[in-house]
């Protein structure tokens, strides 16, 4: 117990050193902590260049284009009742009925999700998650984080990661999530999103004159973009 209350309090001093020797332009940036976000950063650039990228090469190379893209449906499907719940707590019913409507396509006709049957059937997919939904009722964004192996993220994005955990099936099936196919499914999502991210990755080496401020200014527009999405929709549900 006095282990874990010295690491607590040498992590906390780690945080306070680092606001204290942040730049104003982090600051400006709502990035308080960037010299402790450089650090995460550089450690997920030498795990990725150890690990992660070589095993999503050898994943592509080893299994055909179609498999793939099975994969990657069944990846999508499985995150459909967690974008479910978010639009309706948005107040976006209609999006929500699509959702449900594509998830059931998916699963019963589509072999869980194999098959892409729900885009013949014209059914729109729609994406969104808890920290959308949080801004969406108003809370700021918070500084900006790097996470270790997640990437980019913020204090109300990261708050929302934990909570999609609980409506995804994944969460609800005690034999996947009590056992070693819970590791299966995050490695196949890890090396998923890799081979998805290849091309940025590959243009922030080439083009960027600093990595860092240029995939803290990507996710931060994209974030804006997908919020303002969400703002479409000008009736939200009252919450008592």
């Amino acid at each position: 117990m006095r282990t874990t209350r010295l690491a607590g309090l040498a992590f906390l001093c780690g945080l306070a050193l680092a606001a204290c020797t942040t730049r104003p332009e982090s600051l400006q940036a709502n990035d308080p902590l960037e010299p402790l976000n450089r650090a995460v950063f550089g450690f997920n650039a030498a795990a990725d260049q150890a690990v992660i990228a070589p095993v999503a090469y050898a994943y592509r190379d080893a299994v055909p284009s179609p498999a793939r893209t099975g994969v990657r449906n069944v990846l999508t499907n499985l995150n459909q009742p967690v974008v479910f719940a978010n639009l309706i707590l948005q107040g976006r019913p209609g999006d929500a009925l699509e959702t449900a409507g594509r998830f059931g396509l998916y699963t019963i006709v589509g072999v869980g999700g194999l098959f892409d049957v729900a885009s013949e059937a014209e059914l729109p997919r729609h994406d969104t998650d808890f920290g959308l939904t949080l801004g969406r009722w108003g809370v700021d964004s918070g500084p900006y984080l790097v996470l270790p192996f997640l990437g980019p993220s913020s204090v109300r994005d990261t708050a929302g990661r934990f909570v999609d955990r609980y409506p995804h099936p994944t969460y609800w099936v005690e034999d996947i999530r009590e056992t070693e196919a819970i590791w299966v499914y995050r490695g196949l999502f890890a090396v998923d999103v890799r081979l998805q991210l290849d091309e940025t990755f590959a243009s922030l080496e080439r083009s960027a004159i600093d990595p860092y401020v240029q995939l803290r200014s990507v996710y931060r527009q994209n974030r804006a973009n997908a919020l303002g999405q969400a703002r479409e929709y000008e009736d939200l549900p009252e919450f008592d």
